[in-house]
């Protein structure tokens, strides 16, 4: 998830939903939930997180911590939303306490870890032409 929050800050919409495609599928393998749970709130979350694509912070850290911590809770808590839906109980409260708080913070610290290999990664791959 921090990846794709990262990736679709760097880049665009198009690149973030590949990658949340790839994680989603990737954990939907592994899980023992109903497939497809995790890529659907990887999807979401690419979408929500394409909300900052105008690069409102440049290559500042700021947007993507800001963003990690929300949206690390828009991608478990959607996830649970859906079990909920087909039929799978959950203890809200809980599920918050527990889960979405710890994980939530846990994710933050990980993205300040990750951004700036993948910032370097990324004007790598993608350099900006000189100007005159």
């Amino acid at each position: 998830m921090v990846l794709v929050i990262a990736w679709t800050i760097l880049s665009d919409l198009e690149d973030g939903l590949t990658w949340a495609l790839v994680g989603g599928l990737s954990l939907d393998f592994l899980s023992a939930a109903p497939f497809g749970i995790f890529t659907l709130a990887l999807i979401l979350v690419a979408i929500v997180a394409n909300i900052s694509h105008g690069r409102i912070f440049g290559s500042s850290i700021v947007l993507p911590l800001g963003f990690t911590f929300p949206l690390s809770i828009l991608f478990n808590g959607s996830a649970l939303l859906i079990l909920n839906v087909l039929g799978r109980p959950v203890v809200w409260l809980d599920a918050f306490n527990d889960i979405f708080l710890p994980v939530a913070i846990f994710n933050t610290g990980v993205m300040v870890l990750v951004f700036p290999p993948l910032y370097y990664l990324y004007r790598r791959l993608h350099p900006q032409p000189l100007s005159f």
